[in-house]
């Protein structure tokens, strides 16, 4: 079985691997995470401030695979993976 070839220090990659996770399965068997959100987008989101050195800041909420997925960036990003239940909380 042939590695799909992905660059696990970007964001979207860290997201899908939390997911998994929570879930108990490979990150390959979950939904693609453009169905919720463009990866490509948010992983050059949260690589052009460190690339350029210039200080950001931001959230960035979204639905992926039944979690509520936040990421929240300064100096480094912040990422937190809940489900419905767990926002009531």
């Amino acid at each position: 079985m042939k590695k799909n070839p992905r660059n696990e220090d970007n964001i979207s990659s860290k997201i899908v691997d939390c997911v998994a996770k929570r879930e108990q399965t490979d990150p390959l068997k979950l939904p693609p995470l453009y169905d919720s959100v463009d990866p490509d987008a948010l992983d050059d989101l949260f690589a052009s401030g460190f690339q350029t050195g210039t200080d950001r800041s931001g959230r960035v909420e979204f639905q992926y695979n039944g979690y509520t997925v936040v990421v929240e960036f300064g100096n480094d990003p912040e990422l937190t993976v809940k489900e419905q239940s767990e926002l009531a909380e």
